[in-house]
This record gives structure tokens, C-alpha cells and sequence, in this order.
């Protein structure tokens, strides 16, 4: 301990710490707000709070939501840190009914470019009613900062640096913003040379084309509309998630999770160069086509939502007559009509390595509106496309599907399909009835396969349940929750 801190007659042992250690206690308070308040005690304590390398700025310090702005002003004012560590800056959303003058949060970002030196977390909540005029801020260059998170409003233009380095920049995200996708192209591809996670959730002023070039990128969530081209070359590429990109070239050799989404999928505008035709994930949304690209993956995720109409489900069975060789098939199905079975049984079908499966029904407290919707004529109620076996035709729930399934003659089953799991999802309102026989279900599974097979069923928790469940995840990855 240093002979200025000494501890002098009269003087508490806290007071006399250094300050690096009183530092640490102010920020294990999670509030600046309550730090400043320490200001009071003495002397000593005065300036103290200003040190501090953690700002969190957010709802827990709410004050009312007209003087939020002047809040932020006066502690970014007030401090006196040269490195800042952390700086969250989470606006009420209260806020969401106020004009927010973009020179305010220019000033906050004025401030990181010169102090932050870890993560900078900005949280604007979206207008209830579009804005008048389009607002316009500038990103000034950030070399210190590790971390970016900006969420800004839609109408926003978001400006980025034309020259300058982002140097120790590993991970940026942008969301609910206007952009220039040449800017994005510029800043990820000649000034962010450390960049390792990028995810863009933002809209193009105009329709253009989107280049990303990183020998450090390792993983990119794509979520930019009016992309007419994207071009992406990453040697060190792991994960990828593009949607709604009408044409994209790709080449990414280390690519080992790929998730995909658009409303059409065509393999000359949809380009996989040098990529390997396993993945280790592959999951789907509204197209499955793209599947027909890669021999094997190790886990295939299937987001389905199949229009009501027969040819909807003619495109569906088209799309999916050949996927990879898949040991874990994951389904989310969103009921609207078409049989259930039929659907599974020709997804069992065309993944024949399939060990482990499980289904989950979005089924919720308007599910009725959609049952027998499906014409007539559809395929789904053809008997061929209902049968393994002994199955029968009209089964509509999950809990059916599985009854049917454990009903079925096993070894003629295991020509299909090599099941070694078999997991439930039941999403909506449960009786007691149900659940007793979810419990039975579970028995029949286990005891028609083999001993190796395992069945189980998911029930959605309880609402004070989940709400709890919730809170303890944001007080793991917020502690000052």
C-alpha cells in the first residue's frame, strides 16, 4: 500500500485503499448511479467514481426518460478514466415515443473512438411512428475498441468511416440501420484487419451489391435487405448465416455451419465455390432445396412451412426428395393443413442415415383454424404416401405420428431409417389427459425398438416458469441484472 493511502486516525479501512482496489468495489455495484453516490463520504471518495473503467448505462438506472440523454452527458462528462473497459448505453424504452436528436448519440460515439478500449454496447429503442426526416450518424474511427454493438433506429443513415483502421476490432454488430453497401464493403474487407465476428442486421439505402473480403472473419450473420449480390471470400469462414439474398457467390473452405433462408433458391445465382460438401450444421428455413448442394452433415435442421395449397406440398416433396446423409434430423413444422405423417414419413424416406429425430409443432391456440384445410386432391392425403408398414393414413398430431410409429413393424421400419432417438416438442396448451398419454407414448417407443432406442417428450413450461427461466439466463450474461 502506498504511504499516500495510508490509513489516518479516524479514517475507515475502506478510504484507505488504493484506488485501484476502491475502483473495483464501485464497479462490482453494477450502477453508476450508485457509485456517484458514494461521492458523499468524504473527501476521499469525491472524485473516485469517475475513475471507474465500466460504465453500464441502462434501465436499472432509469431515470425518467426525458432526462436520460442528459444522464448519459453528465457521467460521460464527469469520467476521468483514460481506458474504459466497458460502456453500455441501454436507453429506456420509454424512449421509444421520443425524437432522438442524432447529434446526442454522435457525441457518445465521439467519446468511445477516444476512450473505450474493450466493448461498447448502444441501445436505441425504434419510434413508435415513423420518423419525419432521416437522421444521419457518423461512426468515427474506433482502433482501441474490442467490441461493438450498435442498435439504432431503422430511418437512421449510418455512416461509416471512409479511412482509418478499426485495429484491435474483433466482433461488430449492427442492427436497425440504413446503410451504404459499399460502405460495408470497404469497412469489413480494408479496415477491420482483426474482425472475427460480423452480424449485420440492416437495410441497403438502394439495391446493390455487398462484397466481403477477411482473412480473419470466422463467423458472419447476414440479414441485409436490398443485397442484389453478395460475394464473400473467407479462408478462416466456420459459420455462416445469409437470408434474402437474391444472388451470392461463396467461397469458404473451413465452412462448417451453414444456416440459410430466402424466398428462391437457384444453383446459378446461388454459388458455393471451393466449400466442402460436408457440414457439421445445416439448417434450412422457408427452401430446402439448397440441401441437394451437400452430401452429408452431421446435424440437419428443417424449418418448415408448407403453403396450404396441393402445389405448395408438390414444391415441398420436390425440395426435399434428396437431402444429405444426416445422423440427427431436426423438424420444426408449422401446422397448416397437410398431414403430418405423410410429411415426416417422406422426410424419413429421403434421410435414410437418419439415427436421431425429433419434431416440433408450432401449434398454438389457433391450430384449429388449419385442420383438413389442405384440398382434396393434395398428395399428403394419398394412402402410398401414409404407409410403412401398418401405418395409417390421417394422422394429424405429433403424439399420433409417434403412436403410429411405434406401431409399425420394426424391421421393416429400419429399412427406412435407423432411429436411435426420437424426440417430441409439444408447443400450446396441455391437459392432463395429454400428458398422461405423452407418458404412455414414451413407454410404447422404448419398448417396440430396440433397447438403444430413445423416445422422449418436451412439454412447453409453465408461463411463471419460463419467466424465471429467463431471468436467471440475463443474470448469467448481464450480473448487474
Amino acid at each position: 500500500m502506498g504511504e499516500d493511502h495510508r490509513r489516518r486516525p479516524g479514517e475507515d479501512r475502506i478510504s484507505g485503499l488504493p484506488d485501484e482496489m476502491l475502483h473495483k468495489i464501485l464497479v462490482g455495484l453494477n450502477s453508476v448511479r450508485a457509485a456517484a453516490r458514494t461521492s458523499v463520504l468524504s473527501h476521499r471518495w469525491r472524485r473516485v467514481w469517475t475513475q471507474i473503467p465500466k460504465l453500464p448505462l441502462f434501465f436499472r438506472d432509469e431515470p425518467p426518460p426525458g432526462l436520460f440523454m442528459d444522464y448519459v452527458d453528465a457521467v460521460l462528462d464527469a469520467s476521468s478514466a483514460p481506458a474504459i473497459e466497458f460502456l453500455w448505453i441501454t436507453m429506456p424504452i420509454s424512449c421509444g415515443s421520443m425524437r432522438i436528436p442524432a447529434r446526442r448519440v454522435a457525441r457518445w460515439l465521439r467519446f468511445t473512438s477516444q476512450r473505450v478500449v474493450g466493448k461498447f454496447w448502444l441501445d436505441v429503442p425504434e419510434l413508435d411512428e415513423e420518423e419525419d426526416e432521416e437522421k444521419e450518424v457518423e461512426i468515427p474511427m474506433c482502433d482501441r475498441a474490442v467490441v461493438i454493438y450498435l442498435k439504432l433506429r431503422t430511418y437512421w443513415l449510418l455512416r461509416l468511416p471512409k479511412a482509418g483502421l478499426f485495429t484491435a476490432l474483433k466482433e461488430l454488430k449492427i442492427q436497425s440501420a440504413t446503410v451504404e453497401g459499399s460502405e460495408i464493403t470497404a469497412l469489413v474487407s480494408t479496415q477491420c484487419p482483426r474482425l472475427r465476428i460480423l452480424s449485420l442486421f440492416v437495410t441497403l439505402c438502394s439495391s446493390s451489391d455487398v462484397s466481403i473480403r477477411s482473412d480473419s472473419l470466422e463467423v458472419l450473420w447476414f440479414y441485409v435487405d436490398n443485397t442484389s449480390r453478395l460475394e464473400i471470400v473467407g479462408p478462416k469462414l466456420e459459420r455462416l448465416t445469409v437470408h434474402n439474398v437474391e444472388s451470392h457467390v461463396i467461397s469458404a473452405p473451413k465452412l462448417a455451419k451453414l444456416d440459410w433462408d430466402g424466398h428462391v433458391y437457384d444453383s446459378h445465382h446461388h454459388q458455393f465455390v471451393n466449400v466442402g460438401r460436408h457440414l457439421r450444421l445445416l439448417k434450412l428455413g422457408r427452401i430446402c432445396a439448397v440441401a441437394s448442394r451437400f452430401d452429408k452433415v452431421d446435424e440437419l435442421k428443417l424449418d418448415i412451412s408448407i403453403p396450404q395449397d396441393s402445389l405448395g406440398y408438390e414444391r415441398f416433396i420436390n425440395e426435399t426428395s434428396k437431402l444429405p446423409k444426416c445422423e440427427t434430423l431436426s423438424v420444426s413444422l408449422m401446422r397448416n393443413g397437410h398431414g403430418i405423417v405423410p410429411i415426416m414419413i417422406h422426410l424419413l424416406r429421403s434421410c435414410s442415415t437418419t439415427k436421431k429425430f425429433s419434431i416440433a409443432l408450432s401449434s398454438g391456440f389457433y391450430t384449429w383454424m388449419y385442420i383438413y384445410s389442405c384440398p382434396l386432391p393434395c398428395q399428403c392425403r394419398m394412402t402410398q404416401n401414409h404407409g410403412i408398414d401398418n401405418i395409417a393414413a390421417g394422422g394429424i398430431e405429433a403424439v399420433e405420428f409417434a403412436e403410429q410409429l411405434s406401431s409399425c413393424n420394426t424391421a421393416n421400419l429400419r429399412k427406412i431409417v435407423n432411429l436411435s432417438k426420437v424426440v417430441i416438442y409439444h408447443f400450446g396448451h396441455l391437459t392432463k389427459e395429454t400428458c398422461e398419454k405423452d407418458d404412455t407414448l414414451v413407454r410404447a417407443l422404448t419398448e417396440a425398438f430396440e433397447p438403444k432406442l430413445k423416445a422422449s417428450i418436451h412439454r412447453p413450461m409453465h408461463p411463471e416458469a419460463r419467466i424465471r427461466l429467463r431471468l436467471s439466463q440475463l443474470k448469467t450474461i448481464m450480473p448487474w441484472f
